[in-house]
């Protein structure tokens, strides 16, 4: 009889424990990087939409010659503003000077822009159900006959509830040109958000060409199903815009 090295039973189980234990601590690792991985690309995407919702309104409010919601001293979740619309007459244009143009909170804005009508609003999220969202509607005023703007003896008047005003709704379908902007809550988050536009005194308001905008956006991860594998992720921003409308 041969003698042959190899191993004792000891040695094969001591192998296995230790393997084991190599093999536990990688798949650790593994995991926890991954979790974070998703949980910062969740966080960088809400970050992100925030970020473009608020620019979106900036560039837009800024140019901003006639406001109808909220009114003074009041705030709600609707912005609904117009562009190169008179604020107290409705008639437009106000401008057709191409050449005019001046320099708004670092942006260039024509006073020839054609005449414009903005909505800002939230409703339900078309894509995602059970979600809050906030949206973008907006559309072009038509010009009247040659000879009928504001300097004129018969202006073209433009009718905020009309065929061609604000939308009759939130969300798509509701009239014009509809973006969703970002996603504000779920449903059955456990979170206030408060009204995202504001003219009121409350929030220290008091010119009436202001606009605080205050945006949030907060994913909850139990309301995901995700449970204790993910964390909430929660972003505000908030930005007071002055708008052009003619103070009085």
């Amino acid at each position: 009889m041969k003698t042959r090295p190899g191993f004792t039973l000891a040695e094969l189980l001591l192998a296995v424990i230790i393997f084991s234990f190599m093999m536990t601590s990688l798949a650790t690792i593994y995991s926890t990087a991954n979790r974070n991985m998703f949980q910062n690309y969740r966080a960088n995407i809400v970050k992100t939409n925030v970020g473009i919702a608020m620019r979106a309104i900036q560039n837009t409010l800024v140019g901003a010659t006639r406001l109808d919601t909220p009114i003074y001293g009041a705030s709600g979740n609707i912005l609904a503003f117009a562009t190169n619309v008179d604020q107290n007459t409705g008639c437009y244009p106000v401008n057709t000077d191409a050449s005019s143009s001046r320099l708004i909170q670092g942006v260039y804005l024509s006073a020839a822009s054609p005449p414009a009508w903005h909505y800002f609003c939230v409703a339900q999220d078309a894509t995602t159900p059970g979600v809050t969202a906030l949206y973008y509607h907006t559309g072009l005023i038509p010009l009247g006959p040659p000879g009928t703007g504001c300097d004129s003896a018969t202006p073209a008047i433009w009718d905020r509830n009309g065929a061609n005003g604000y939308p009759a709704f939130c969300g798509f379908g509701g009239g014009g040109t509809v973006t969703l902007l970002m996603q504000i809550k779920d449903n059955s988050a456990p979170v206030v958000i408060p009204p995202l536009f504001s003219r009121s005194n409350a929030d220290n308001v008091y010119e009436k060409d202001l606009v605080l905008v205050r945006l949030r956006s907060y994913w909850s991860a139990s309301s995901r199903g995700f449970g204790k594998s993910q964390r909430d992720v929660d972003f505000s921003l908030a930005s007071a815009v002055k708008a052009s409308i003619p103070v009085q």
